[in-house]
């Protein structure tokens, strides 16, 4: 039996070199925002009041944005509104108004100099009277 150990120890010199040992502390997590609430879908209607609301990873402290953007016709997004500025963070959540805009697809955007790109909500509607007027379709 002696050989198994033989073996054993031979073929761990032989792969210490290929896998790096592992480390007693794990890798610090990067600042990271997601967007939990709107989910996508949702209608909006202008002029109403609405809760944002995201989850962090890290430790976040600079102040956030609260954007909305609009889908271009080259289905590109473009800022259509600030709906609030100087959010903390770690509130998780901010109530809005949702302002008098266009009708159309729209999403919500969260922004921090802290982040290297914003977290964005899934696609919604934002409709004049609570409805959504598909367009016309020629058949």
């Amino acid at each position: 039996m002696r050989w198994i150990a033989l073996a054993k120890a031979q073929l761990k010199r032989a792969t210490d070199g290929l896998f790096p040992a592992r480390t007693a502390s794990p890798e610090p997590v990067p600042d990271a925002l997601l967007v939990r609430a709107p989910t996508g879908g949702e209608c909006w209607t202008c002029v109403e009041r609405r809760q944002i609301s995201w989850r962090i990873t890290g430790c976040l402290g600079y102040p956030c944005s609260v954007l909305l953007e609009r889908r271009t016709e080259q289905g590109k997004w473009s800022e259509a509104a600030v709906l609030a500025s100087q959010v903390d963070p770690r509130a998780l959540r901010a109530s809005v108004v949702v302002p008098e805009l266009p009708e159309g697809p729209y999403r919500v955007r969260i922004t921090s100099p802290e982040l290297p790109h914003g977290a964005c909500s899934p696609p919604l509607t934002i409709s004049r009277n609570g409805t959504v007027r598909l367009p016309a379709t020629t058949g």
